[in-house]
């Protein structure tokens, strides 16, 4: 069995035993139990219930019945068989050249970061990071055949990467 991390207990929740699950990727949530990293080895904790919580999961674990127990699991880093983690697909931009109307070609797209509410291209040019806004209203064209993502960067954004 392979085992990847999925996210990490943030805090206790409750006074009977429940933690906030913090975690960034998705995973089938029939998902019976969970590993906890503890001093080199991971042990298993079975899960007895699990719901969304905010930004997170709120878990009851079997054995873990009170705070002072779920306090002891605070900041662990939890893991999950990899056969219930949902690999996320790859942004379909990923590997266009971008290319903006008044700066030409700027670089290649690396992939999408931020949130759902603000998504933002990731493009490398000469070794710096540029991030800029992933909106239709500043999408002029895609041609799928090249590979090129033509942009129409906000007045300034590009060159504040760009400056020494």
């Amino acid at each position: 069995m392979s085992l990847t991390p999925i996210g990490y207990f943030s805090k206790p929740h409750g006074l009977k035993g429940h933690l906030v699950l913090f975690t960034e990727l998705d995973f089938d949530e029939s998902m019976n139990v969970v590993f906890i990293d503890s001093k080199g080895s991971q042990a298993p904790y079975f899960i007895e219930e699990m719901t969304e919580f905010n930004k997170g999961f709120l878990v009851k674990l079997e054995g873990i019945n009170d705070v002072n127990a779920a306090g002891l699991l605070k900041n662990k880093e939890v893991l999950a068989d990899d056969k219930f983690v949902i690999e996320e697909d790859e942004f379909e931009f990923t590997g266009y050249t971008l290319i903006d109307q008044q700066k030409g070609e700027i670089g290649v797209i690396e992939g999408l970061e931020g949130s759902d509410g603000n998504p933002l291209l990731n493009i490398v040019k000469n070794g710096k990071e540029i991030l800029l806004p992933f909106a239709g209203d500043l999408i002029v064209k895609v041609l799928k055949g090249k590979k090129q993502l033509f942009y129409n960067a906000p007045e300034g954004l590009i060159d504040m990467y760009l400056e020494e």
